[in-house]
This record gives structure tokens, sequence and C-alpha cells, in this order.
């Protein structure tokens, strides 16, 4: 076939159109044409990000009639970027099918190249393999302007090698397999004489195929110049990726004449697609590649470890490449590569470098004076300055200096990690690297820009924050002089060891990472120094800057703990040098701000005149470090923010602190004898101005805490330490609960307990509650309560429950309404704690729950000299609703806010546990002995409260006002009103109504109906139903329906399995059903997000107690409640009736089914909540997959309306029925049960909203390719959401919710409009992570049986897929 004068540019489009409808095209050879866009520069190794999108270029297949599209004929000549999509608009024709007229226009190899571009796009969109799936392209691993020409020696395919000096430490580019028997040859592991062994590692996470010998890596088709991650994946299973790509292109390649298209890069940066020619030998997976070398004589051992590209290294990462490095002989040479040769390469030789310096015992490599090297700036403070250019090319980011102060041996590690990092540099130097992104942060205008380096700034920067805690690590499990280097702990045990580095990364730079960046300074930087007579400098940011100490390092100052103002007046005592010191009434409980030393003898000496000499048991509570300089305490700050805790402890432990401590005053000794036996410290004045002084000071002046309390135990005072780090503002974590708890247990009965934090106000006011909720525990048993005191604060039972209210319309159907951005009405002045709807929820979990609350509410106010935890979360209740306010100061309150009502909300949990038998072991009071951490990890109800907080705290402090029914009572009837009100039971509460299940408008089976069963459905071809909540009589039916007793004495029955997936409480009343509600809040749903099936019935049985009592207190009656449909307002109203209730006549769910089953129904019947509010756990798929019952005939799901998230659970059964290979698809004629048409929510226009109807979601295709048979097991799980779309279509609601979310308003100034985007996100990406749990469920089918593992033993480990899975987006 002639060769046309000019070959199309096949542009790359984010919207690729359907493939064609014929048959896919012979390949066809390949001609290069020149391009517009410019050619790659000289630089253009040095960094990934300038690379950008190229055109392609394809060669014209054989003609083929009528294609359907046309993908655009020119690329822009714009330069390329890195992640920026290629273009798509051309200079004629927008579809291959071209008009005449238009056709008439182009020269005959236009319209060539039209049909060639096309051609290469049916190829693509028509992939359907394994991994080379849909919308995946075979990149070329090189492409030009890779190789860094100033590197020598310059070897034959194998781009950007070098080695770290002399060490035995090599870095590459991803190589050819000539190129990497070339390395191999230049190195010594050569087939004849002597030979040199080599580890060779590959960093690469992305799968990879060398084909004719030259490298490709797979690649998304809109994404072609960003690697596919797979962040957790390990050898074996990246590895099994690759031989599954290696079927597929043989697979593929015999469709096309053995050849098989893949995509090249030209000079000009553009882009080519051409037809690679292929047999079973020249296709090549890595592992096979280095095998065959080592069969041809070559001394390579090979190691896989996947990272993730331009990421730091995970610190499994670390401890895989640890175990081969530190084992082999110090002899043999160790080779590093990724695709560039760059960032991962280069971080590789840092570790084995670090490792191999440990093992002969070096201390380092001498430091060189060039830029960006590690150096001495001598005398000069402009250079010890935060923002200076030398400290940022220093890597002294606030992130980094947190770091080096709370990691024992930091600054040695960073020394030593700097130096390093300039003996591997020669592709990157990582500092040089983060401060080339934080200058184009600072200077770049263009906002994608900005955001994109910020990215790699946050990226590169935490890299380097691993890399010196390597250092450290490696320094502290081995000794010098080890050729054998003993690994006791992983370095990931050693890191979860030390929750305050995951703290600093969080707080100092996940967070912000804007504040990371170090540009701004309190006060200009100085050019000298200024001293005074005495040679001291005379200012504060001199002195701060040049500080070298591991603690007291630059930009930290010493501040004094008092200052004017900070004791209460209004306290009825004071003692000198113990700011707001207090008692607890009625406990021997003391609360006071951090004393003097002369304070704390005064304390003692108070107490002990008190309590007639009882013994002391303090508890420090700061999570900062704190020193003693001349008996008065000073703590810890930066220079730039003398007033404010430092953010970096979260999470420390008490020994760490104390070491730290401990080196803080070591610290403060080296530097007074700088400055002739003195120190600077900050004070501050009445009206809040910081004043620097000098402290005179000798070796007996500096104390830590520890040694205060030693020496005054060693005076013969009854005094006990304990410290207790707790972060300034939050919520005490369970292990801080479980550790005061222990040690006020293990005091003896007449001790005396006192707490302190700083001012003596947030933590130690917690620390008194809890101590004086275990003194009511230990010394009178359970329950606990204060029989003699009266509440002098609202009622405990005024508090409201949460709703958790559904998404659904009154037919259970996703209505369109729910989309509507909600109208949130802003609470009045009258709001009080009994309006936040969680409280009351919590209260109902525990059936103590009421008592327990009373009692701790009323030692809150026992304790509230200087603060009451809930008038705390009052107070920024108002500051949130208050009209006109900046939404940065919303924010903040609104953050505060939600601290304290998670604080409030542990304490209630705490002081269940407390009332529960859980506690008897620990006070000798019974023989179980549960912490309070373990006990709550039984309760992940708790745990979703909580969480629920901190993802959407705004829902608690304002409440929905919408058009809903409302309860009308009877007119003149104030009795019910007044019964309503006056309940107490521990889950039939005040304010609490039981409401008929049964509403207006509720949805009805299609055809087949069944009196007091709504909505049954079956899924076409599975033996699984669905029913909305039944009468008994209605289950009756149902069951009876199936065959689950036999009525005739002619057959047996069919078994059936009931599963309850309801999450709110039911109780049924003369067999109808009833929900618990509130009165003020009638139909919104009580559910109990993340409850377990037991808790939730251990619930119901509680109600139906209070139910019980109820009746017997009302003379056989009780108060009900229903919706009617008024015609005349043409809506619902909740209205109230009595009904006469017999003790039978009340029944929980599990009661009702157990008596079905007494009456000779074959049913098996559990509770396993799952709703559509309810975060995807692997758990709740093993307990819809240990369900399935060989002797079972049917599997019938209940849940609230028979809609929603009940479709999740009928899909996971069908799978997993449908795994078996003795399933038989169901030939049914019941097509009255079946949905016949999916829901038509979502106006479908364009091929991406066709795309996304098929669930075609980049992270989901993303799963489907590193899962074994992942795009059969999409497939067959759109096949069964499909069949089961009757009781709710998965994928339709993904596709609302982001359609939602997208018209959802975000304006930053409507508070209103927030909460309506993270609604929508929070529940859009529940329902997608939906989804890939069903895929992954499927696959884990293919992999595995129930008996062989379960699928969350599967899932954990497989990491790559939790990562996944926590990265979900619904914007791609």
């Amino acid at each position: 076939m002639p060769i046309p004068s000019s070959a199309p540019i096949r542009p790359a489009s984010p919207h690729r159109p359907p493939p064609f409808a014929s048959a896919p095209p012979h390949p066809f050879p390949l001609l290069l044409a020149s391009a517009s866009a410019p050619s790659r520069t000289p630089s253009s190794f040095s960094s990934s990000s300038s690379r950008g999108p190229r055109s392609l270029l394809l060669p014209p297949p054989p003609r083929r009639p009528g294609p359907p599209s046309l993908r655009a004929v020119a690329c822009a000549s714009a330069p390329p970027r890195r992640g920026s999509r290629r273009c798509r608009a051309g200079p004629r024709g927008a579809g291959l099918g071209v008009s005449p007229l238009a056709a008439a226009g182009m020269e005959a190899g236009e319209m060539e190249a039209v049909r060639a571009a096309a051609a290469a796009e049916q190829v693509i969109s028509s992939r359907g393999g394994s991994v080379l799936g849909k919308k995946t392209i075979l990149k070329s691993d090189h492409f030009p302007g890779c190789q860094n020409k100033r590197l020598s020696p310059q070897i034959d395919g194998a781009p950007n090698y070098r080695q770290a000096g002399s060490l035995r430490v090599h870095g590459v580019a991803m190589p050819t397999m000539e190129g990497i028997a070339n390395v191999l040859n230049h190195i010594g592991a050569k087939k004849k004489g002597k030979q040199t062994r080599i580890l060779w590692h590959s960093l690469r996470e992305e799968p990879v195929i060398y084909i004719n010998g030259r490298p490709f890596v797979l690649r998304d088709v809109e994404k072609p110049f960003s690697n596919l991650e797979y962040t957790g994946i390990n050898r074996e299973r990246v590895e099994q990726m690759e031989f599954r790509l290696k079927e597929d292109i043989l697979q593929e390649a015999s469709r096309y004449g053995n050849k098989i298209l893949v995509t090249d890069e030209l000079p000009s940066g553009q882009m080519v697609d051409q037809w690679e020619s292929v047999v079973s030998d020249t296709v090549k997976t890595p592992l096979e590649v280095y095998e065959e070398l080592q069969h041809q004589g070559y001394l390579v051992d090979y190691e896989r470890v996947p990272i993730t590209d331009e990421k730091a290294p995970k610190e499994g990462d670390f401890d895989n490449l640890v175990r081969r490095i530190s084992q082999v002989d110090l002899e043999t040479e160790i080779v590093f590569n990724c695709q560039m040769g760059r960032g991962r390469t280069t971080t590789g030789m840092v570790i084995a470098t670090l490792v191999y310096l440990n093992r002969i015992g070096a201390s380092g490599i001498p430091r060189t004076g060039s830029i960006g090297k590690v150096f001495y700036a001598g005398n000069d403070v402009d250079d010890y300055m935060p923002s200076s250019e030398e400290a940022i090319l220093r890597g002294e980011y606030a992130v980094i200096r947190s770091l080096v102060r709370v990691l024992e041996g930091g600054v040695e590690g960073k020394r030593q990690v700097d130096k390093v990092i300039d003996k591997c540099d020669s592709m990157q130097n990582l500092r040089e690297a983060i401060a080339t992104y934080r200058n184009s942060i600072l200077r770049q205008s263009d906002e994608m820009k900005r955001e994109a380096s910020l990215s790699f700034f946050v990226e590169y920067l935490e890299r380097y924050y691993f890399l010196i805690c390597f250092a450290v690590y490696v320094h502290s499990v081995s000794s010098a002089h080890q050729t054998k280097f003993s690994v006791e702990v992983s370095f990931s045990d050693w890191m979860r060891a030390r929750p305050e580095l995951y703290s600093i990364l969080r707080r100092l730079l996940r967070r912000d990472p804007m504040g990371a960046l170090g540009y701004s300074s309190s006060k200009p930087p100085l050019t000298k120094i200024v001293e005074s007579a005495d040679g001291r400098p005379q200012d504060m940011d001199v002195v701060a800057a040049m500080r070298n100490g591991e603690v007291l390092g630059r930009q930290t100052v010493l501040k004094s703990d008092h200052c004017p103002g900070c004791h209460n007046l209004n306290l009825p005592e004071r003692v000198e040098g113990a700011p707001n010191f207090r008692e607890i009434p009625g406990f021997p409980v003391y609360g006071v701000a951090n004393p003097t030393v002369d304070g704390i003898r005064a304390v003692i000496q108070r107490i002990s005149t008190s309590k007639g000499g009882w013994p002391i048991l303090w508890h420090n509570m700061r999570e900062e470090p704190v020193i003693y300089i001349n008996g008065k305490p000073f703590v810890l700050r930066e220079v730039e923010r003398p007033c404010k805790n430092m953010l970096e402890y979260t999470g420390i432990d008490r020994e760490r602190v104390e070491r730290m401590e401990a080196r803080l005053k070591e610290d403060i000794l080296r530097e007074a004898e700088r400055y002739g036996g003195a120190i600077m410290v900050i004070h501050e004045t009445d009206n809040g101005e910081i004043f620097d002084t000098w402290e005179n000071v000798d070796n007996e002046a500096i104390l830590t805490p520890l040694e205060v309390f030693k020496h005054l135990e060693s005076e013969g005072l009854q005094i006990k330490y304990a410290r207790v780090p707790i972060t300034d503002g939050k919520a005490p974590k369970s292990s801080d609960f479980d550790t005061i708890a222990f040690n006020v247990a293990s005091a003896s009965k007449d001790t005396a307990f006192v707490f302190n934090c700083q001012m003596g106000r947030g933590r130690t006011t917690t620390g008194t509650v809890i101590a004086c909720l275990l003194k009511l525990r230990i010394d009178h048993g359970r329950p606990i309560r204060i029989p003699a005191c009266q509440n002098n604060h609202e009622d405990a039972n005024d508090a409201v429950y949460s709703t958790g209210e559904d998404t659904a319309d009154y037919n259970g159907h996703l209505s369109s309404e729910s989309w509507k951005s909600r109208t949130l009405t802003k609470l009045t002045a009258g709001f009080g704690i009994k309006d936040i709807l969680l409280l009351r929820k919590i209260t109902r979990l525990f059936d103590n729950g009421i008592e327990c609350r009373q009692t701790l509410d009323t030692v809150i106010d026992r304790c509230s000299a200087l603060q009451n935890i809930r008038q705390a979360v009052l107070k920024y209740t108002k500051v949130i609703n208050q009209q006109h306010m900046e939404p940065r100061v919303r924010r903040v309150a609104l953050n505060r806010g939600a601290e304290y009502l998670e604080r409030y909300l542990k304490l209630i949990a705490f002081s269940a546990y407390l009332g529960s038998e859980a506690f008897d072991g620990f006070c000798g009071q019974g023989e179980v002995k549960i912490s309070f951490k373990g006990w709550l990890q039984q309760r992940p109800e708790i745990q979703t409260m909580k969480w629920s907080i901190r993802l959407r705290p705004g829902r608690f402090f304002t409440v929905p006002h919408e058009q809903k029914p409302t309860y009308q009572p009877p007119q003149g009837d104030v009795t019910m009103e007044t019964v309503v009100k006056a309940r107490n039971g521990s889950v039939l509460g005040k304010g609490s109504i039981l409401k008929m299940y049964f509403f207006p408008g509720q949805k009805r089976s299609s055809n087949v109906n069944f009196q007091g069963a709504p909505h049954v459905f079956k899924v076409d071809g599975y033996p699984v139903y669905s029913m909305a909540t039944p009468t008994i009589d209605g289950a009756s039916d149902v069951l009876s329906y199936l065959g689950s007793k036999d009525t005739t004495g002619r057959s047996s029955a069919q078994k059936v399995i009931v599963t309850d997936l309801r999450e709110e409480v039911v109780v049924y009343i003369k067999g109808t059903p009833f929900v618990l509600r509130e009165l003020d809040q009638p139909v919104d749903t009580l559910k109990h997000v993340g409850i377990s099936g037991p808790n939730v019935e251990s619930i119901e049985t509680r109600l139906k107690e209070d139910i019980l009592a109820e009746v017997k207190q009302l003379g056989g009656r009780l108060l009900l409640h229903q919706e009617e449909f008024n015609a005349d307002t043409n809506q619902c109203n909740v209205v109230s009736y009595w009904e006469h209730i017999d003790l039978e006549d009340v029944m929980t769910p599990a009661e009702v089914y157990g008596t079905l089953r007494d009456k000779g129904y074959c049913i098996d019947y559990k509770r396993i909540p799952l709703t559509r509010e309810r975060e995807a756990l692997a758990a709740d798929v093993d307990a819809i997959q240990s369900l399935i019952d060989e002797s079972a005939r049917y599997y019938l799901f209940i849940s609230h309306t028979g809609y929603g998230g009940v479709a999740y659970a009928m899909a996971i059964t069908c799978l997993g029925l449908g795994a078996d290979a003795k399933f038989v698809m169901e030939e049914t004629a019941e097509t009255h049960f079946v949905s016949t048409s999916l829901t038509k929510n979502v106006p479908i226009k364009t091929s991406t909203d066709i795309a996304l109807r098929q669930g075609d979601y980049r992270d989901i295709l993303n799963l489907t390719r590193v899962l074994v048979h992942g795009p059969k097991s999409k497939e067959e799980v759109d096949t069964v959401i499909d069949r089961c779309s009757g009781a709710g279509h998965l994928r339709e609601d993904i596709l609302q919710y982001r359609k939602a979310l997208q018209d959802c308003s975000h304006d930053d100034d409507d508070d209103d409009d927030d909460e309506e985007h993270s609604y929508l996100t929070d529940m859009g990406t529940k329902a997608l992570r939906r989804y890939f749990f069903l895929i992954t469920f499927r696959s884990y089918l293919y992999c595995a049986t129930p008996r062989e593992a379960t699928f969350t033993s599967w899932m954990k480990a497989r990491p790559e897929l939790g990562h996944l899975c926590d990265n979900l987006k619904l914007d791609k």
C-alpha cells in the first residue's frame, strides 16, 4: 500500500470516542513525521515536571468503511507539560464521519491520516486484557533527552549510569536488555575470569515489559506521562502483573498478525504509535531477563522492591532494602534502577550508602563547599534565619527542625544523611530539589503549576524526613564495625513505636504544606551580631538563630510558663507558686497549673495538712518538654510562635518526652558555657508583649520535672510522680484513660491525686474528671453514682440523639430532593447541650448510659472551677452560629468545638465502661479485666461517632430545617405529650416515641403484593430476595411463599437464610413493627452507624424492657405514634394514639423470627447491620459471605425500606453463589419481582457519562489492572448490580452523587454549601468504595476460598488495594 506524504498526528484526548463497529485494522508500518512542538532541552532529564504531553503519529491502516468518529488531526505547538492532557483540537474535521463538503476539501493523504488515527483509537479502546485493558497503552521507557550527558561513563542502553564516588553503590535508568549486560560488564560481572557479585534492585512499582529488548511501561492513555500507582504492592504481585501483561500482549498480537501497538516519543516531544512485531521469545518480563543473564553466566542477583514514583519509600520498603543489602558481602556491588534513574534510584543509593557506612564503621563522608552542599556559614546570622537561602539549602524547614528536636540522635542523623545525599547527587540532590520546588511555589503565578510544585515539595520533603529517621534507626539498632547488620527490630516497628514522628508529618507538613515552606519570618534578618558589654548577644533572634543543640536548636526559645494573669482570681484559695490550685469538692483530687519548685512544696504541704499526711500521686499531663531553671518552669517554644505550644509531640510517650527533657538540660548547660554561665529566656508582660532576659545558671539550677520530684521524694516527702503526655486542646487517647485508670486503681485508698498541665485548665480539668469517676467506681462499686448529690445543671436526659438521616424518599429511592442543598437554620441563643443529637444517641448505646451520664455531668460540674467541658462545647457553638462570621474564625471555632465534643463523648463512653463489669478486675471487684481501649474496640459504632465528629463537625452544631411530617398531638390532650417527656428508660427515654414503621406512599412490590411485607424483590437468576420491614404476618406470608414451611405434608421445607440489615432499633407490638424516633424529629431514622449485630439486638432487648415497664406503670396502655396523610394540607403528620398492650404483645425482631422457627418455618436468622451510611469494610463482606449455606434454598434480606444498602448485601451473596461451581443460575419466571428498567434519574449526554454509567472510573479501571481477573470480575459485578437494581443500583447511585457534587455550589462563604459538599463527598465515596469492594471480592473468589483465607485477611495481605481504596475519588 502506498504511504502518504504526511502521516496523521494522533493527540491523546481525555475523552476517547467509542471503538469502531467494524473488525480491528491490520497493523501497518510507521511513518515518522516532523511536528511543531519544541524539542527537549538538555536539562529535561533533571526534572520529571518538564516532561509534557506528546502528540502521536500513526501510519494509515487499510481503508475501512464508515468509522464513527475522528481524533484530532494536529496538536497545538505549545511546549509539552507533564501531567497535562494531550491536545484534541485539529485544524480540519471534527469526526471521522466527515461531511462530503469537508471531505472534498481534504487531500487523500489527510483522509488516510484521519483513518489511521481512528484505527489506533480502535485498538486502544477495544483492548480487553487482564492488565493491558481498556484505556491502556504500552509506552517506551526511553525517550530523547532522558540521558544526562554530563555523566561519565556513558553506557549504551543504560541511561544515567553513575557510581557513588568510590563506594560499591551504583544507579541507572531503566536499561535495555543490552544495556543491562553492558552495565554488568562494566562493573565486573563478566562471564570469564574473576567475577564480581552484583545485587541489582529494580525499584519500579509500575508493570514493565521488554519487547524486542526494549523496556515498555503500562500507562493510562489519558495520563500517558504519569505512572500507575500501586502503593504497597509487593514483588510477587507486581511480577504476577507483568506475566499477565505478557500474556495479554501475545494474545492481542495474535489478532493483529503477531504485532502489537506501542507508543514511542519523538525528539520533538510528540508521541507516535507504531506496530512492533513480536513472538513469544521477544516478549519478556524483567524477571525473565535477569534469569536469562544468570543462565549466560553473569553473577547477578535480582531484587524487585516496588516503590511509588515521586513518593517517599514506605517503611516496609526500607525494610525490604535493608534485609538484602545488610546481609550481602561487603565486596558485593549494589545497583539500583527506576525509570529515569533519578528519584527512586538516588534514594535507594542513599539508603544503601547509609547501611554500608554503618557496617564499615565510617563516620561519614567529608563535606564539600559547593552550593547546595552541607557547609558551615561561620557567624553570619543571616545564614541561620529561618527564611534564608542558606538555611533552606541546608534543609532546615520547620518540619525537619521539629524532627531533629524530638528524635534522639536526630541532629547527627540529619548531618549524616546530608553528607550521603551530597555523595549520591549526580542525578539529584534531594535538598536542592526541595528548595527548587519551594522557589517555584513562591514565584509561580499559575495556580495549577503552583499546586503541582507544592505536591512535589511535600513528597520530597517527606522523603528527606524519612531518610533522617532511617539514619537514626540504623545507628540505634546496630553497633559500629560489625560487618553483618543484625536487625532485631524492623524500621516499620521502630517507627510505629514513635507515633510522634507521624504527628510531626501530619501536623507540620500534610495539614499545612504552605506553612512548611518557611517563607515568612516575624522580623527582618540581621546583618551582624550586636553584643552587650559582657560579650553576649542582645537580641533573642540572634541567640535563637545561633543555637545548635539537639533540642534547644535553631529558632527555639525558652519561655516562662508563668505569665501575668495566669491565675484565676475567682478561685477560693491561692497557693504561692502554684497558679489555679483547687480541690474538687467531695474527692481527694486536685488541679493546678504548672507550679514552681516552691509551688510544688506548697501544694504538698497544703494537701498533707488537710488530709493528715496522705501520700500524693502527681500526674503531669504535659506533652511538651518543660525544664526548671532556678526553680521556675520554662517551656520550649519556637521564636516565631512563642505563645503557642509546638505541634510535634502527639503520641509521644513518657519515656521519650523525659529523655527529650534530659537532652534539653544538656543543651542548656552547653549553651550556658558559651555565654559565661547564662542562658537567654523570654517572659511575657501584662499586655502580652515578649521580652528577653539572661538567667545565670549552674548545674544545680537546671532540673527536669522528673528530677524535681525525685529530689522531693528523696527529702522524705510522700510524693509519687507520673507523666501522662496529652496534646493540648485534644481529647485524651483511650490509652491515656487506661494509664490514669491503672495509676489510680493501683494507689492506696488514702491517696490524694494532683493533676497539672500548663495553665491547669483543659487537660487538668479532664484529668480530674477521670480521677473522680475512678474514685467513685473503686470506692463504691457499680453502678457509679453520687446518691446524695443533686445535679445543678440541666438533666442529662434533655440531650437529643443524632438522627443519622436517610437520603431516601418515602418510596426508598434516592430522591432528587436529597441532592438539593439543605437549608440549615442557625441555632438560636437557647441552644443547649441537649440539642446536640449525638449525645443522646451514645447514651442509649449502654444499658447504664443514663445513670452513668448523670453521674458524669455531676462530676463535670464539680470539676468546673476553671472549665466546664459541656459549656466549652456550647461556647464554641455560639461562635459558630453567629451571623456574618469570618469563615476562618468559624472554622477554628468549629474545630475547637468538635474537639470538646469528642472529649465529652469519650468521657460518656468511659463512664459507661466504668459502670460495666469490664473494669471489675482492675479494682478487685470481679474477674473480668478489659482495658478501656480494648472495650472500645468491641464497639465500632463509638469509633464511627468519633470520626463523624472529625469529618463533618458542622452537622452537630446546626439543625436541618426541612419540610417533614411533624408531630400533631390531639387537640387539648396534654397527657400524651406529658407521657413522652416523662419517659426515663435507658432506650425509651425523655422525648422518645415509638412510631409505626409503615407510612403513606410506601413502595410496594410491582405485581404480587404481600399484605404487611412492602417491596419484596427477587434477583433475576439467583435465589436471593429482599423486603422492607414486614409485619409478623407479612414475614410469614413471604416465608410460606418461599416454601419455608411444609403445609401440605407432601414435600420438605425449603431452608431460608433471613438476614436483618437494619442498624436502627425496631420492636414489634401486636405483630406490627415500630421504630424509635424523637418527638421533635419523628421521621428521621435513628441509625447507629457502625454498630454490630449483637449490640443493636441488646438495645432492642432493653427497649422492650422499657416498654413493658411503662405498660405496667400506665395500667396496660402504651402511647404509640403513626404517620397519616392529610388530604387537605397534602402533607403527612405524625399523630399519637393509645394502645392496650399485653406483655406477650411486645417482641424484638430476634424473638419474632425465633417464634417463626418454633412454628415450623425452616429459617436461620442473623442480624448484620449494613446501610448506605456505613463505611465499606472487608469484615462486613465476610459476614455476608458466611451466610452462604449449601443446605439453604433461598436468601432473604430485610432492610428499612427494602432499597439502598440492601442491594450491596444481595450483590455479595450473588457473587458468592456464582463463584461456586455447583451453582446453576435459575431460569426464573418470577418476573413480577424483577425490575425491568434501571433508574433514569441521571441524564446521559456525553461519552464520559456513558463510561461512568458503566463504572469506568479511572480508579476502578486501575483496580481491575492490579487484580487477577480484574476486568472479568468487574464485568460480572456489573451484571449482578444490574440484576439487583430493583433493590438499588450501585453504579447509578455513584453517578448521582457525582452529578450532585458537581452541581453543588461551593462558595467558601456559604457554610450550608460546605456541609452539603461534605455530605455528598462522604456518601458518594462510600458508594464508590462499595463498588470497589464488590470487584475486589469477586477477584478474591477467583484466587482463594473462604476456607483458605477470609476476605479481610486476603485484603490485608495486599496493601496496594487498601491504598487504592483509601484514595478513591469521585471526580476521576
